[in-house]
C-alpha cells in the first residue's frame, strides 16, 4: 500500500482513538471501558509504523510503501503469543534507502518506544473520569512496557536498532 494511505490509517485510527478515549466518559460502564481498552489497542498499534515513518524520513531514511507482514514477536517462542503474532496482520514499512548507523538506529528504536508509551495517552485522559478503567489501564500498560521491551530486545525493533548500529 502507498506510503501516504498507510499514513493517513495510522494517524486516523489514532486521531479516533484519542476521540474515543475522550467520548468514553458519556458512556457507561462496562462499555466505557470497552471503548477505552479499544483505545488504548489502537494507540498501541497505529503508532509504531507512523513513528518509524516520521523519525525515518527527519533522518534521511526512504520508505517504499507499507505491507502486512507477521509480527517479529512471531519467533518468540511464546506458544499463544507466537502463533497470534504470526498472522499476517501488522503493517510494516518498506526501507528504499537506508541512512547511516545512527539514523537507522534512532528510526527502528522510535516504533518501539511509541508501542510502548503512546497508550498512556489513553490512560492519562482515562483518568479524569474513570480511575478504576485507568488503573487498570496503568498496569496493562506497564506489563506492555515490560513485554514489549523484553521481546522487542530478543526479536523485534529493539534487536534491529542494536544490529544497526554494529554495521
Amino acid at each position: 500500500m502507498r506510503l501516504i494511505v498507510g499514513n493517513t490509517i495510522s494517524v486516523v485510527f489514532i486521531v479516533v482513538a484519542i476521540v474515543l478515549a475522550f467520548e468514553a466518559r458519556h458512556i457507561d460502564n462496562p462499555f466505557r471501558f470497552v471503548l477505552l481498552l479499544i483505545s488504548w489497542f489502537v494507540m498501541l498499534y497505529f503508532s509504531h509504523c507512523l513513528t518509524h515513518y516520521i523519525v525515518g524520513r527527519i533522518l534521511g531514511v526512504e520508505f517504499s510503501h507499507y505491507f502486512l507482514s507477521k509480527s517479529m514477536l512471531a519467533k518468540a517462542g511464546i506458544p499463544v503469543v507466537s502463533r497470534l503474532f504470526s498472522v499476517r496482520a501488522f503493517l510494516t514499512l518498506k526501507i528504499k534507502r537506508r541512512a547511516g548507523r545512527k539514523a537507522m538506529f534512532a528510526m527502528f528504536l522510535s516504533g518501539a518506544l511509541a508501542s510502548m508509551f503512546t497508550p498512556l495517552v489513553v490512560v492519562y485522559i482515562a483518568f479524569s473520569f474513570d480511575r478504576q478503567s485507568a488503573i487498570f489501564l496503568l498496569l496493562l500498560s506497564l506489563f506492555n512496557i515490560c513485554f514489549t521491551g523484553y521481546f522487542s530486545y530478543k526479536h523485534g525493533c529493539i534487536r534491529k536498532a542494536l544490529n544497526s548500529l554494529q554495521g
